[in-house]
């Protein structure tokens, strides 16, 4: 294929793990290497039997879509925004699954399949996080749809030069084994049972917590994890109404730090904890 400088990036979460659930797009328009326009909505999903849901995943609640409009509400929109471009996605199989199913419950064209798509997981052979990695790209907030679109149009343009970045010092072997260290194991994002909390008078007994920045103290993620697990916390990797406590480091996320600023203004009480607090807390 023709290296592509026009396309619509696409990403979708889902709120259960079935592929008609889709609770929330994210696209960005490119136009000769040019991010030109973004759109976001959160969907109300075509409803399914499962109990399971992706809330610990990207953070949207059943109560958060309900009043949301449904994607046959949102289609004349969407299907302006993409119009006939190639839909590029970081795993189009997953994303193309759902686009699909859309299109068929909602009878919103004459045949669903006459998309083209392209899947920047296949040009890099990388998951998105490391992608960015690899180009120096902040992605935001991993499983907003949003952010995630945007960073799928970043890594396309970057591949194919269409967009300078800045090259990682060190190279992309130090710039992974730096990002894998702030990663978490499976395990640490399940609570564990209140009777092995030995001192549940900390800010972190049963609270829902973000980790974002990096800590002198505390290099590795996962070991911090596993301290904060240890007091009782509920260790998320997303920031939502249900997030109690934010430990922040330097570095901290620019999209977490918007979304903190933003539900406070709200009116949610998320209490915010850096290290010299941490030290303190650990101590």
């Amino acid at each position: 294929m023709e290296k592509l400088n026009s396309f619509t990036a696409l990403d979708f979460e889902t709120l259960t793990p079935e592929r008609t659930s889709a609770c929330a797009i994210g696209l960005v328009k490119v136009i000769d290497g040019q991010i030109v326009q973004k759109l976001y909505s959160l969907i109300n999903p075509i409803p399914d039997n499962r109990t399971k849901d992706n809330s610990a995943i990207h953070g949207i609640t059943r109560e958060m879509v309900a009043k949301a409009p449904t994607f046959e509400q949102l289609w004349p929109m969407i299907d302006k925004f993409v119009g006939s471009d190639t839909i590029v996605c970081h795993n189009a199989e997953f994303d193309k699954a759902v686009w699909t199913e859309q299109l068929i419950h909602y009878a919103c064209v004459e045949n669903p399949y006459k998309y083209e798509f392209f899947c920047t997981y296949h040009l890099t052979g990388l998951p998105l996080d490391e992608a960015c990695v690899k180009h120096n790209i902040d992605m935001g907030s991993h499983h907003d749809a949003l952010d995630d679109a945007l960073a799928c149009a970043k890594v396309l343009l970057a591949e194919n030069g269409f967009m300078q970045t800045r090259v990682f010092p060190g190279g992309i072997g130090l710039a992974l084994k730096q990002y894998r260290a702030k990663k978490y194991e499976r395990d640490t994002l399940d609570p564990i049972d209140d009777a092995l909390v030995e001192n549940k008078e900390t800010p972190f007994f049963h609270a829902r917590t973000v980790v974002t920045g990096v800590f002198e103290a505390f290099p590795n993620r996962n070991d911090l994890g596993k301290k904060l697990q240890a007091l009782g916390a509920d260790i998320n990797t997303t920031i939502s109404k249900k997030t109690n406590v934010v430990v922040i480091g330097d570095g901290a996320g620019p999209s977490k730090l918007r979304k903190i600023e933003e539900l406070r203004n709200d009116g949610f009480d998320i209490r915010i904890i850096f290290e010299p607090e941490l030290i303190s807390i650990l101590s």
